[in-house]
Parts: structure tokens; C-alpha cells; sequence
């Protein structure tokens, strides 16, 4: 097997090479924003991008395709791997090459989008031509960082959901900015439907119908469906703080410096200290994104959707940094339960085990985990992992520890101000007091609202349920907003005072003088954590476990922007029943499936259990408020591909639990996990799909 068509080698070193060693950076969107000849190349490129014939490998359709639909090989490589038959495809989720595999995936997009950027910039006039050259000879690919505080607001980039037009200079418009679809807002498939032998390209109605990638679909099954962007703005502001939250664990924790915990959602035995995972906030992102059964939702035509770039770009870096930080963790051998189209299932997966189908710069090896070790290799890397800025290893790796710390910090900056001294008073509990009719749910003795689709969930430990959570009035459009200001009127911290000296204060001695300031303190926190696990393929499609804290409307179609949702599991199934009609030509899927392929992911709550104690709904973060704060109040539902809920009791396997681990604040320093985690089994425990009720 072999392929020689496309090597791929990424976008070329500006020439002549900087002297450093430095080369170009891949910008987050705002950024590259900034530079506006970059920009409008980008949006030209990535317009013609699209243009390309779809039946090329190197069209815009062709370089998607390899992450699942049209099923076709591609770039000459054909797999030999022919276990149950049908397509295994090449990409390697669930896999511990997940974040290596990616890599030349991007590199190939890039040094295609790359090579079109170049040739629009040759085509300016001469008085302008010289400067888009200059602009187009380090152009790299934009990231986006979904896991940092926007500056403005716009926790889902504006330049890709905010407008179906944007203003551009082409080579023939005399300077003048003229109006042009919008190229990050959707991709439109010409043809819809092209042939391609014996795969059926776009699969399943209503794929094969709606022209056009769509974010939260207006309706699950109609032609005429178009995009719903304000909800993907909506999702994402909701869920921030616990995905900003779950990287700085990943980065952060001591469990976390191995490469097969940090990479993949793969289960991993019971452990509760290894939940999370890169790919399983990754998961997350692309359904807040895609919404019920919108392109990004579904792993087979999520890269049809320009933000899937963008957002993908982010995972390499995030991957890039936790390389930086752990330089000697880069171990992979680990064996596959599942294979794919050129790796047999039970093989064992090493640092040199074929990326397929991406081909290094001879046209026959291909590259390997080795291989792409280093973002240098393509010539590119990210604004935090510059090394050639620092004189020695120590130095750069504490200068991308602090930058993380920066960006992810969170919570825990603010643990740290002095101002959270004085917060040690316990808050009452406020109760509510708007009724609503109620009806007992029988089988789990949960509470609901009985007129229809707008009821409202809660435990049934509280006599009156609380009203919908709503946002301060200074806090934009959803409560984590300023949360970093606002934090210090909730917090309930652990501080460790020194040990008053001996002896008595003379009190006349110190009348008059100046307050001496309060010495900085070493402190502590807990963070509070849902693990979930959930078999892969149990259901036969796409499927989400929402994640709620305090009570929530029941209609379905609101869950992913209710103030209540703390996070999203997602779980990208495909059904694998023979003879089926929906039954998917993934052999990677089938192989999941009969191996009962078991994936996990995590949901912190600490930073929606700090504005419930800002409400008054939960007294403090004392473990003894807490605690049962979380048992009556936390919830949990399923959801199917187009939003349809799911009962829990029939999703076996499903295991929701609730974790905790402390995090020491040492002054001066970065925080430091203790890696220890508890687990607290009474929270969830007698419930559907609680711990130790459906194991």
C-alpha cells in the first residue's frame, strides 16, 4: 500500500529563514482580525477553497472528506484493513493518536488554503500587489480559542456566526471593499449530491437535502431549514466556564501529565481522577456549535463546516501546549480495541504507527506521532509555544505554564485575591417563592411541571421550586459574565493562617499607628467535578448527557442555552446494526460497537456552584453546604441526535457521578491540584443512571 500523489509538508518557511529558528504563528481569529490585509486574504482564500471541483482530493470537499463522509479513500491510499468490510475510515478518535492524527490533517488544509492565498495576492494590482505578497508569505491558519475570556463577548467568534456577508478588496475591485457570502458562515455543497461510485456521499435524509452546513437547524427534518447562529452565541456563553474550567484541569493536574489520559476519552478502568480528557471538551464544542443535528454534531460532516477549522486548530494548540509543559510525556504505545481502515483491531498503537492517509515530503512513508511530534515540522507554531524566544527549556516551560494560567486560570486567580480574606460568612438560603403546579414522575420521585413542554425539573427535595436563574443586570447576557469580578461576593475560601506568635500585644504601644497589612496567605479550594461515563455506540446515533445545577425548562429544544446547563457530554454513536437503514459504512464504528467501546468525559461545577451562592440558592462552598446542595439540585437528562429526550434507565452503561479534588493556592505560585479525588456516591445514588445504580 502506498501513496504518492499529495505529500504533505505544511506552509513553506518564509524566505530567507529567520536567523532564530522562528517561524510564522497561527493567530486566534480576533487576532489575525487585526491585521487586515491577512484577513482579507483569508476570506478570499477560503472562498475559493471552496470552489474547487468537488470530485478533487485537494478540494475543499475532498480534504473534509477524509474526517468521515463521502467514505471515499483518499490521496491513493487504500486500505488493506478489511475486517467486517466497508469503509474504516482513517481518523482516529477514541484513539490515543487522536491529538498526533489531527496534526497533518491541519497542515494539509493549510498548505492547500496557503497555495490559493499566494495566487490571489499575485493577482493585485502593481501598486497594492507587493504588500498582499508580504501578507500572504507568513499567512497560517486562525484558531479559536473557545476556552479564554473574550474580550468581547463574543464567545462564539462574530466573524463566523454574526453575518451571512462580509466586506472584502478582490484583485479587480480598484480598492474598494465589495460585499461576498460570508465564507466561515456555512459551506454550500455544488453539487449537493455529486457521484461517487458505490459510497452515497452525503448519506442520510436530511443530509443529502439541505444544501448548505447548518448550526442549530431550525427544524430536524425540513429542506428549508436554515441556521438558528443566535443559539450557538447562546450555547457557548452558557457552557464557557465549565469548558474553560475542564482545560485548566487537563493542563494543570497531576493525573494529566501521561499522554494516553490527557489525549483521548477512552476509559480507562474506574479510576475518578481520569475522566476528562482533550477530546472529550472537544466533543463539547462541536454539538454547542451544531446544536440538534446541525453539521458540527455529527464527526461525518462536521469538517464541512469552516468553524470545524478553527476549532480544530485550537485542539493542536492546546495540544501543543500541554506538550510544552509535560516535554517528556510524549509515550504512546497502547493497544487499539477497534483499529481503523489500515490498523487491525487489536493492534498495538506506537509513536510510529501510520498516520494514514497523510504522506511526509517523500510521497511514500507516511507521517507518524514521531514524526509530528513538533508544530516546527510544518512550520508553524502558536503564540505560547515560541521556544526559540527562551534561553533554556525551564524557562520556556514555566513561561507556558504561566501563560495557561493566564488564560485558564478562572476560578482561581480570584481564590487567590487578598479581598477573598474576608468572605468567610456562611450565606442564608434564599427560598423562592413563585408556586407551579406539580406532577410526581413516578418512576425516580423526581418533581415536573405539568403543563406540557415548559415544565420545570427539580429533585423533589425542595417544597417550592425556585424560579429560572437570571442574570445580574450588570452581567451581559448570561451570569458567568464579570464573573472574575463578581466572585468575591460568594466565595466561601479555606485559608491557612501562620500560627500567631507568643506573647501579649501591647496595645498602648501600637495606639496611633498604621494598620499593618495582612501577610498573603496560602489558601484552598474545591473543586467540584461530574464524571460520566457512557458506552459509545449503545444508542445507534449521536447522543448528549446535559448536565443542569438548580431547576430547568423541560422543553428540549432550550437545553443547550438554559442559564441551568453547566456542561455537555457528547457522544458521537453510529449505528451499526446490519441490514439496518441507517446502519453506517464506518468499519471503525462496527468494531467500536462490538467491542462495547466505553468513553468518559467530565463537567466541573464549581464556578456554577459559586453563582448559586451568589443567588442565595446554596450557602457557601462548605463541603457540609454543598454536599447536599448537589443532591438536591444536580440533574442530569439524555438527548438524542435531533433533541428528542431519551429515558436515562434506558441507556445502560450511563454512569453519572460526582467527584471532588482540592486545590492548594500557594502564595506566589501557580495552583497546585493534589491529584487525590473523593467521590461522593450519595449525590447521584438511587437515581437513573446515578453511581451504583446502573454500573
Amino acid at each position: 500500500m502506498s501513496a504518492v500523489n499529495y505529500p504533505i509538508v505544511g506552509a513553506p518557511k518564509p524566505s530567507p529563514s529567520p536567523a532564530d529558528g522562528s517561524v510564522p504563528l497561527r493567530l486566534e481569529i480576533r487576532q489575525l482580525q487585526q491585521n487586515a490585509d491577512q484577513w482579507n486574504l483569508y476570506l478570499l482564500g477560503l472562498d475559493a477553497f471552496k470552489k474547487i471541483d468537488e470530485t478533487s482530493d485537494l478540494s475543499y470537499y475532498g480534504v473534509c472528506g477524509i474526517h468521515g463522509r463521502p467514505y471515499r479513500p483518499w490521496g491513493g491510499v487504500a486500505g488493506d484493513n478489511d475486517v467486517q468490510g466497508g469503509w474504516q475510515g482513517y481518523c482516529t478518535h477514541t484513539s490515543i493518536l487522536f491529538g498526533p492524527w489531527h496534526r497533518p490533517f491541519l497542515a494539509l488544509f493549510e498548505q492547500l488554503l496557503y497555495g490559493i492565498i499566494q495566487g490571489i495576492a499575485s493577482q493585485f494590482p502593481d501598486d497594492t500587489r507587493a504588500r498582499y505578497q508580504a501578507a500572504a508569505s507568513t499567512f497560517r491558519i486562525p484558531y479559536w480559542d473557545w476556552a479564554a475570556t473574550p474580550d468581547s463577548n463574543d464567545y462564539f467568534p462574530n466573524a463566523a456566526g454574526g453575518s451571512q456577508t462580509v466586506d472584502v478588496i478582490t484583485p479587480t475591485s480598484n480598492g474598494q471593499a465589495v460585499p461576498m457570502a460570508n465564507p466561515l458562515y456555512s459551506t454550500t455543497f455544488t453539487p449537493l449530491n455529486p457521484e461517487q461510485g458505490d459510497f452515497a456521499p452525503l448519506g442520510r435524509t436530511p443530509y443529502d437535502q439541505w444544501p448548505t452546513t447548518l448550526r442549530y437547524p431550525t427544524s430536524t427534518r425540513s429542506v428549508k431549514a436554515t441556521s438558528d447562529e443566535t443559539q450557538v452565541f447562546d450555547a457557548m456563553a452558557t457552557q464557557f466556564a465549565g469548558m474553560q474550567q475542564n482545560i485548566n484541569i487537563l493542563m494543570n493536574d497531576p493525573n494529566y501529565k501521561v499522554l494516553s489520559a490527557f489525549s483521548n476519552h477512552m476509559w480507562a478502568g474506574d479510576s475518578p481522577s481520569t475522566a476528562a480528557s482533550l477530546e472529550d471538551v472537544h466533543n463539547s464544542i462541536h454539538t454547542a456549535v451544531g446544536g440538534n443535528m446541525g453539521h458540527m454534531s455529527e464527526l461525518d460532516y462536521s469538517a464541512f463546516d469552516p468553524v470545524f477549522w478553527l476549532h480544530h486548530c485550537n485542539v493542536d494548540r492546546l495540544f501543543a501546549i500541554w506538550q510544552a509543559i509535560n516535554p517528556t510525556s510524549y509515550t504512546i504505545d497502547e493497544t487499539t480495541e477497534t483499529g481503523n481502515f489500515v490498523t487491525v483491531a487489536g493492534s498495538v498503537e506506537t509513536s510510529s504507527t501510520p498516520l494514514t492517509p497523510f504522506v511526509d515530503a517523500s510521497g511514500s512513508n507516511y507521517w507518524t506521532a514521531e514524526t509530528v511530534r513538533q508544530t516546527e515540522t510544518f512550520n508553524y507554531a502558536y503564540p505560547e509555544t515560541q521556544r526559540w524566544a527562551f534561553t533554556s527549556d525551564s524557562d520556556y516551560q514555566n513561561a507556558v505554564a504561566d501563560a495557561v494560567q493566564q488564560l485558564y486560570g478562572g476560578l482561581s486567580n480570584q481564590f487567590s485575591g487578598e479581598e477573598a480574606l474576608n468572605l468567610m460568612s456562611v450565606r442564608p438560603v434564599v427560598a423562592a417563592v413563585t408556586p407551579v403546579n406539580k406532577a410526581v414522575n413516578k418512576d425516580n420521585g423526581e418533581i415536573t411541571h405539568s403543563n406540557g413542554s415548559a415544565h420545570l425539573h427539580t429533585n423533589g427535595a425542595a417544597n417550592v421550586p425556585a424560579q429560572k436563574p437570571v442574570a445580574d443586570e450588570d452581567s451581559g447576557f448570561h451570569p458567568f459574565h464579570n464573573l472574575a469580578e463578581r466572585i468575591k461576593d460568594a466565595v466561601h475560601i479555606h485559608s491557612h493562617p501562620d500560627q500567631a506568635e507568643s506573647g501579649a500585644l501591647d496595645l498602648e504601644e501600637e495606639i496611633g499607628k498604621p494598620a499593618p497589612p495582612v501577610p498573603a496567605q496560602p489558601r484552598s479550594y474545591t473543586e467540584y467535578i461530574v464524571n460520566i461515563k457512557a458506552p459509545k455506540h449503545i444508542l445507534g446515533q449521536t447522543y448528549r448527557v446535559h448536565i443542569f445545577l438548580g431547576e430547568f425548562h423541560g422543553d428540549t429544544k432550550t437545553w443547550n442555552t438554559q442559564d441551568a446547563l453547566v456542561g455537555t457530554f457528547a457522544v458521537f454513536g453510529k449505528e451499526t446494526t446490519p441490514g439496518s437503514e441507517d446502519e453506517t459504512k464506518c468499519g471503525k464504528c462496527k468494531t467500536d460497537a462490538a467491542a462495547n467501546t466505553i468513553i468518559t468525559g467530565t463537567v466541573p461545577l464549581t464556578a456554577q456552584i459559586i453563582s448559586e451562592v451568589k443567588k442565595g440558592h446554596c450557602g457557601s462552598l462548605d463541603k457540609a453546604n454543598v454536599l447536599p446542595y448537589l443532591k438536591d439540585n444536580l440533574h442530569w437528562r439524555v438527548t438524542l441526535a435531533d433533541g428528542t429526550e431519551k429515558d436515562r434507565e434506558e441507556v445502560p452503561g450511563l454512569v453519572v457521578s460526582v467527584v471532588s479534588t482540592e486545590v492548594a493556592l500557594p502564595v506566589g505560585q501557580r495552583p497546585r491540584y493534589s491529584g487525590v479525588y473523593t467521590v461522593h456516591p450519595e449525590i447521584t445514588a438511587g437515581r437513573p443512571a446515578g453511581l451504583g445504580t446502573n454500573v
